[in-house]
């Protein structure tokens, strides 16, 4: 992190807590106006179209604990 971002950062964490609940939610709401990248537009694209398909049935779901354990399992996570 630069310096200067550092300096802010150590301001931001002596805010009484109301008011660094507000700079947090402002910073977020921040970020909802950056455009999204070609890659990021793309998996939207796609998460968007598994979703259709699941709906329409054409797509099964899974339950999230397998899930969650076969992406541990491709992260190279698993015990």
């Amino acid at each position: 992190m630069s310096t200067r971002l550092l300096e802010i950062e150590r301001k931001a964490f002596k805010l009484p807590g109301k008011e660094r609940e507000i700079l947090a939610e402002h910073l977020i709401q921040s970020l909802d106006d950056m455009p999204f990248s070609k890659t990021e537009e793309a998996w939207v694209r796609e998460a968007e179209k598994r979703f259709n398909e699941y709906k329409r049935g054409i797509r099964q779901g899974i339950p999230a604990s397998r899930a969650f354990r076969l992406i541990r399992q491709d992260l190279g996570w698993s015990s």
